[in-house]
């Protein structure tokens, strides 16, 4: 388990359709004002699934199932089993528009080092779609000794070339 993001049920296409709930013929452009970030911290998760994910330095990502924020603030006692994380809002336009944002993450010196690729990573990025308007949290749990760098970890949020938040935390060991 590492990083990742909880996911939000739509209801299905022909159930939307049925309901009468289907989008106009033309659909409005997704715009993104801003992303308005709350209760950073630590967090406890409930995980639904894993996701292979080379291109991060654990090999995967997880999809929560259900979170909880148990402790606000940046400054965070760096232990096996502490997930930091935020809570984030896309701000825009039409309502519910998907959107793709690309979450970055970067860890203070040396780095990550994953003991069974070798590899050294200072940040691991990946693309996540979300709803505008819905809350959804993103996270990094801290899971294997080779996690525990102390240091400025920080959380950055993009949509394509426009960095929409950056969030610090603080990991000290205790």
């Amino acid at each position: 388990m590492t990083i990742g993001t909880a996911k939000n049920w739509i209801i299905g296409a022909g159930a939307a359709v049925a309901l009468g709930l289907a989008p106009p013929a033309l659909a409005q452009p997704v715009s993104v004002e801003r992303i308005e970030v709350t209760r950073p911290g630590v967090y406890e998760i409930e995980v639904a699934k894993p996701i292979p994910d080379a291109r991060v330095a654990t090999g995967t990502r997880v999809e929560a199932r259900a979170y909880k924020n148990t402790k606000v603030g940046t400054r965070i006692d760096l232990k096996l089993g502490t997930v930091i994380g935020v809570e984030l809002t896309a701000i825009g336009n039409p309502k519910r528009g998907k959107v793709p944002l690309k979450m970055v993450w970067h860890y203070p010196e040396p780095g990550l080092t994953n003991p069974e690729t070798k590899a050294t990573k200072k940040s691991d990025e990946y693309t996540d779609t979300q709803l505008i308007g819905d809350k959804f949290p993103v996270f990094w749990g801290l899971t294997q000794d080779w996690h525990l760098v102390p240091g400025a970890w920080t959380l950055e949020v993009w949509q394509g070339d426009r960095k929409l938040a950056t969030q610090t935390f603080d990991l000290v060991r205790p």
